[in-house]
């Protein structure tokens, strides 16, 4: 809800004598008050200041000095009324934060305005969450963090608030390490390693200035090989591999940076070939062979730019070739022919910029032609001949911009008109 406020001037004997003040008031669209405060002739705040919610309950409060500067306790207030945190401005000072429940979050001594000494954070059942030491501010040296249930959470040095130093983190179910290595100006360099929840190693490999770099190696529970790979730059480069449990391989392939590239080869985990495609810039370019579980070809395709692009061709189980369709930039174009199980052609369509144009026809599986007809820009136009299975024409109807207009049904064994419709 919006805020609009009033001004009123009159001169404070008691608080501020030497100058005069100007209440500040600011109300929230129900009238409610949303800030209540002073200001000087120079339009800076001072003496106590409140904000509200839109409620009516207190925000937070606190007093500015004759120069606009925070001074005493600072309040700040949850909307059930309850204290949030609390900034004392005096010369030695300090900082706490509560939950709602009011238990205690954090608490740091504040000197000259920087928070300096122990700190610690508390879990808001009262366990400790964090432990380390304030520096100018700055988080400094060893720093600890703890789960609720009383595991660590990681561990590690800070220097100026940031990373250093070797730092290691943990599991929250069981405390197990799950990871380790060293940061530089808070970014991962050199080796980390990885674990998985049961102490085995899970991954491992190199940074540099905070990107990967180099091999890395993901591993099975077992320890062995799940898939390894290199990085340049934060990003997968050259060879990548990886097998199935059985040690069977189940991918290989290239990235250059980041982008899948060149040919790839999956596996079925029988060791049998799955599929092969070629890349280039991370989309599919060039070849693609599906394979299924017996290792028969299914599907040829051709591809550019991640779009078929050429001929798709599919096949049976019985290793029959069932449709051939040529695309150009994924849409269909040109000839597309179907075939029956026997390796007789069943139908034939032909297209355009993905829409069908020109000659269709359908054929028994005695290779006599069942239909044939012609298509326009997606629309059906001129006569389409129905046939039966031994050659005889059995209708024809017309079409006009892909409306029907005429039907005729004709006898078989005369080929003479025996209904005629007009639509």
């Amino acid at each position: 809800m919006k805020k609009f406020f009033f001004t009123f001037i009159f001169l404070n004997i008691f608080f501020l004598p030497s100058f005069s003040q100007k209440e500040y008031l600011e109300y929230w669209n129900n009238n409610n008050i949303s800030t209540k405060g002073y200001k000087s002739d120079k339009g800076v705040r001072v003496g106590n200041w409140t904000w509200f919610y839109e409620d009516g309950t207190k925000d937070h409060e606190g007093s500015y000095d004759e120069r606009g500067k925070k001074i005493d306790t600072w309040t700040y207030y949850y909307s059930n009324g309850k204290i949030k945190k609390q900034e004392c401005y005096s010369e030695n000072g300090f900082e706490k934060a509560y939950y709602n429940n009011g238990q205690l979050y954090y608490s740091v001594e504040i000197k000259d305005g920087k928070k300096t000494g122990e700190y610690k954070e508390y879990h808001k059942d009262s366990k400790v969450k964090m432990t380390g030491i304030y520096v100018e501010d700055e988080l400094e040296g060893d720093v600890v963090w703890w789960y609720e249930n009383g595991y660590k959470e990681m561990e590690g040095r800070l220097r100026k608030g940031k990373r250093e130093g070797n730092w290691k983190y943990y599991y929250y179910s069981n405390g197990v390490l799950g990871s380790e290595g060293n940061y530089v100006n808070d970014k991962e360099t050199g080796k980390w390693i990885y674990y998985y929840e049961t102490k085995e190693k899970w991954r491992e490999g190199n940074y540099t200035n905070g990107l990967r770099e180099g091999e890395w190696i993901t591993y099975y529970e077992n320890g062995d090989i799940l898939h390894k790979g290199s990085y340049l730059k934060g990003l997968e480069n050259g060879v990548w591999e990886s097998w199935y449990e059985n040690g069977k391989p189940k991918d290989k392939g290239s990235f250059v940076e980041g982008k899948l590239s060149g040919l790839w080869s999956h596996w079925y985990e029988d060791g049998t070939l799955k599929t092969e495609v070629s890349y280039k810039d991370g989309l599919k370019d060039g070849q693609e062979k599906l394979y299924d579980e017996r290792g028969v070809l299914f599907r040829y395709s051709e591809y550019k730019l991640g779009k078929f692009h050429g001929k798709v061709e599919r096949y049976s189980d019985r290793k029959v070739l069932i449709e051939i369709t040529n695309y150009k930039d994924g849409l269909k174009e040109g000839i597309s022919t179907f075939y029956y199980l026997q390796g007789a052609k069943q139908r034939e369509q032909s297209f355009k910029a993905g829409k069908p144009d020109g000659k269709w026809a359908e054929y028994h599986e005695n290779g006599n032609k069942a239909s044939e007809g012609t298509y326009s820009n997606g629309k059906q136009v001129g006569q389409w001949v129905s046939y039966d299975r031994y050659g005889n024409k059995s209708s024809i109807v017309t079409y006009k911009n892909g409306r029907r207009v005429s039907q005729e049904i004709l006898k078989k064994d005369q080929e003479q008109k025996s209904k005629s419709k007009t639509f």
